[in-house]
C-alpha cells in the first residue's frame, strides 16, 4: 500500500473514531461517568488503532514499539517533561485570563477533578491519568504518527499528529496546551522510538493536571 494511501486511511479512521467518541462516547461518559471514560479510551480509541494496524499488515512491533527503558532515561524524561509542561500550563493559564472558560465548562472540570474519598482518588488516578496515557499514546504516537511521518516526513508528521491530538480533545480553551504537549510527545517518540517513554511523559502530565 502506498504511503499516501496509508495516511489517507489513517486520517479517515481518525475522523470516524473522533465522531464515534463524541457521539456514542459522550453518551457513555454521561451515563457511566468514569467507567464510560475508560470504555471510550480502550474500545473507541486504542483497540481500533491496534486492530487497524493488524488488518492492514503493519508491523505491530514497529508501529507500537514498547521497551523497558533504562532507569536513568526514565529520570531524564520525567525531568524534561516537567520542564516542558509547567511553562505550557502557565501559558494556558494566561490565555484563560484573556479568554476565560465558560462557567459550565469550569464546573465540569471541577467536578471531574474533585476527590472526596481515598477510593475516589485511586479511581480517578487510574481512569484520568493512567488509562488515557496508555490508550492515547498507542493511537496517536503509535499508529497516527507512524503513518504521518512515513508520508510527510518527521517535522510535518509530528506536527500533524499533534494537531489531530489537540482537535480530538475538543477543548478550544486548551488547544494550545494539547498541541504543544502533542508535539513534545511526538518528538519524544521520534527521539527514542519507545512508546513507553511517551506513555510515562503523558502520565506525568495527567498527574500534574490532577494534582498540580
Amino acid at each position: 500500500m502506498e504511503k499516501g494511501t496509508r495516511a489517507t486511511q489513517a486520517f479517515a479512521l481518525y475522523c470516524f473514531l473522533v465522531a464515534v467518541y463524541l457521539s456514542v462516547g459522550g453518551l457513555l461518559q454521561y451515563k457511566l461517568g468514569l467507567l464510560g471514560i475508560s470504555i471510550n479510551e480502550i474500545f473507541i480509541l486504542a483497540l481500533p488503532g491496534v486492530v487497524y494496524a493488524q488488518l492492514t499488515g503493519l508491523s505491530l512491533k514497529k508501529t507500537f514499539p514498547i521497551r523497558r527503558p533504562p532507569f536513568r532515561e526514565l529520570l531524564w524524561v520525567l525531568l524534561f517533561t516537567a520542564l516542558v509542561i509547567v511553562p505550557i500550563a502557565l501559558l494556558v493559564e494566561l490565555q484563560t485570563k484573556v479568554w476565560p472558560l465558560p462557567e459550565s465548562v469550569e464546573t465540569f472540570y471541577e467536578t471531574l477533578m474533585r476527590r472526596e474519598t481515598f477510593l475516589d482518588t485511586l479511581l480517578k488516578f487510574f481512569v484520568l491519568a493512567a488509562v488515557p496515557a496508555v490508550c492515547e499514546e498507542l493511537f496517536f504516537r503509535g499508529l497516527m504518527q507512524g503513518m504521518m511521518v512515513s508520508s510527510f516526513g518527521v517535522t510535518k508528521g509530528i506536527l500533524l499528529t499533534a494537531l489531530f491530538f489537540a482537535v480530538a480533545h475538543v477543548n478550544p480553551w486548551y488547544f494550545v496546551y494539547y498541541f504543544l504537549l502533542g508535539a513534545y510527545l511526538g518528538w519524544l517518540r521520534h527521539w527514542r522510538n519507545n512508546l513507553a517513554l511517551c506513555i510515562l511523559a503523558h502520565f506525568a502530565n495527567n498527574l500534574y493536571s490532577l494534582y498540580g
